[in-house]
């Protein structure tokens, strides 16, 4: 293992105490560590087997991995990275496989990713021999069902990621990784040579699995270099061995009827998705025609109660009309009477006058002489009324 965090290898490290069912005393944890001295105080002191650092020196894969091989003792090297979580006995199937079948120079398994998604299912490559995941889940990953007959399938693989790596010490002795590659490449180089050298597959085995979310150690780096270098080396290892062909052929196909079988349930999904859309969409139209003719119902209602309302508005104007009419009748009339009013009152006054005028005139006549002497024969009248309206 090449480490630099230490939160991720002591994760490792306790996923490897249930990969392997029976643990023997020589089997042994050996890292490269790259990372800050301090953080070596907080990795796991009491895995088992025991982890020990075996090396200390700056992050090359390849020279990391290579000088910890020199350093094993073991029969067999489990090459991992420090992200990957082991299921349950999963190296225990590795083991087997290797020591059933002497053809197989290295397994590597089935990674899915946290979240349940496939991460790895062996390694192809494109026209141009760049090499890429087998049903490339980094685009695909949701379209892919990990456990799908195709990605379940076991066999000899043209190539199996580093990320988890099984193979006899004595074969990469023999072969090791190369340390050309800058980042990334080393694992399909190995594959490559042990085929070219030692006449051994690579095998891609669907019950050796783990869960791997790819990067999440070292991020995304510069890799069109390394990438370039490998697919020369896929090529000219394709064009001199025809089971390597083969090999990729079968897979290759294998891969193109599943991804065929994805388009095809994408297009059936596609044409279900229309259907009840279309189905949504005569129902929307039913109630939008039904919507339209409510509208139309009250846009006609709308337009009656318009036309009420303007007719009393007509009406309105003419009652307004009579009554303003009528107002300025009235205003004339109370001028008229105003007017009138203010005749009758200089009359009134003008009688008044006369009336006080006379009042004087009497009061001055009773004080009078004359009207001293003439009182017996007013008198006298008076009493002749009276005797002529008695007779």
């Amino acid at each position: 293992m090449v480490s630099r965090n230490a939160s991720l290898l002591n994760r490792l490290v306790r996923s490897l105490g249930e990969a392997r069912r029976f643990w023997n005393d020589t089997d042994e944890l050996l890292c490269s560590w790259n990372g800050n001295p301090e953080d070596e105080g907080l990795l796991q002191a009491d895995a088992h087997p025991p982890l020990k650092i075996a090396c200390r020196s700056a992050y090359h894969f390849a020279t990391n991995m290579n000088a910890l091989a020199d350093q094993a003792r073991g029969d067999l090297l489990v090459l991992l990275n420090d992200d990957v979580i082991l299921d349950r006995g999963s190296l225990d199937r590795a083991i087997q496989i290797l020591q059933s079948r002497p053809e197989v120079g290295v397994v590597g398994g089935r990674l899915r990713t946290s979240d349940g998604r496939l991460g790895h299912a062996g390694i192809l490559f494109a026209n141009q021999g760049v090499p890429y995941n087998r049903f490339r889940p980094d685009r695909l990953g949701p379209l892919i069902n990990p456990d799908a007959l195709a990605v379940r399938e076991s066999g000899p693989m043209p190539a199996v990621t580093g990320a988890l790596m099984v193979l006899r010490r004595e074969e990469f002795q023999a072969i090791r990784l190369r340390e050309s590659f800058s980042v990334c490449g080393e694992d399909v180089a190995l594959c490559l040579d042990l085929c070219d050298k030692l006449d051994k597959w690579a095998y891609y085995a669907s019950d050796v699995t783990a869960i791997h979310d790819e990067k999440s150690t070292r991020g995304e780096t510069l890799d069109h270099y390394d990438l370039h270098q490998v697919a020369e080396l896929v090529r000219e290892r394709l064009r001199k061995d025809p089971a390597l062909r083969a090999q990729q052929a079968y897979w290759a196909v294998q891969e193109a009827d599943e991804l065929e079988g994805i388009v095809h349930r994408l297009n059936e999904d596609s044409q279900r998705r229309e259907e009840r859309w279309s189905e949504q969409w005569s129902e929307k139209e039913r109630e939008w025609s039904e919507k339209e003719k409510e509208w139309a119902m009250m846009a006609e209602a709308s337009e009656r109660k318009v036309l009420e309302l303007a007719e009393k508005e007509k009406n309105c104007l003419l009652v307004l009309e009579a009554s303003q009419e009528k107002v300025r009748e009235l205003e004339i009339a109370r001028q008229k009477a105003a007017d009138q009013q203010s005749r009758d009152n200089r009359r009134l006054a003008e009688l008044q006058g006369q009336l006080n005028r006379a009042l004087l005139d009497q009061e001055s006549l009773k004080h009078s002489r004359s009207w001293r002497l003439t009182a017996p024969y007013r008198r006298l009248g008076r009493l002749l009324q009276r005797w002529r309206r008695s007779s």
